[in-house]
């Protein structure tokens, strides 16, 4: 009896340590928009992995190899003059859609943690992954774009706001929803 009640006190003092050393959660943002045109019309307006600067606002030039072969890689500039660099992971024509992941980001900034400074990247997240999916729905299309991601900031100190999950999350949000608006308006014309 005197072992478990010592075992139960022990696991009661290691447990903050345990949490404080588990880090950032996985987040993720789901974003979707109900388009008034047929799926292979939006289809064809999204499928091009190096046409995404046709359809998002924030997005001024697309630079890509490889086409929409699983390997393909773009890099984006945004309107701030800072790039992304994504490589397309798995692409299928049939059930239209992609999915893709971030390799590298420009930074905009930099921080202060704990007296060491840290890039802040064009978008503050890390280990990002993200889907995009347009499916038939009765007269409609609905085009469904989710990512998994971790913040920008993954080490073992008090994050900063820019890198925090409330920022990260706000930034896909946004990022997803000035995409969708936007592909529903060309898509509706």
């Amino acid at each position: 009896m005197k072992a478990a009640f010592k075992g139960l006190i022990t696991g009661l003092f290691l447990l903050p340590a345990l949490v404080f050393a588990h880090g950032a959660s996985r987040l993720q943002v789901e974003e979707t928009v109900m388009i008034d045109a047929d799926a292979a019309t939006v289809w064809e307006i999204v499928k091009d992995f190096d046409s995404l600067h046709k359809w998002h606002p924030a997005i001024i030039s697309t630079k890509a190899s490889g086409g929409n072969e699983p390997g393909a890689t773009r890099t984006l500039t945004l309107k701030n003059d800072s790039t992304i660099t994504e490589t397309l992971k798995k692409f299928d024509d049939e059930s239209m859609s992609f999915m893709y992941e971030i390799d590298d980001m420009s930074s905009v900034g930099q921080v202060d943690i704990e007296g060491e400074m840290h890039d802040i990247p064009a978008v503050p997240v890390s280990k990002y992954k993200a889907w995009l999916t347009v499916e038939p729905e009765g007269e409609q299309t609905k085009v469904v774009w989710l990512a998994k991601f971790f913040r920008g900031y993954t080490g073992n100190h008090h994050e900063p706001k820019e890198l925090n999950d409330e920022t990260a999350t706000n930034a896909i949000k946004g990022i997803f929803r000035s995409g969708l608006d936007t592909l529903k308006a060309k898509a509706e014309k």
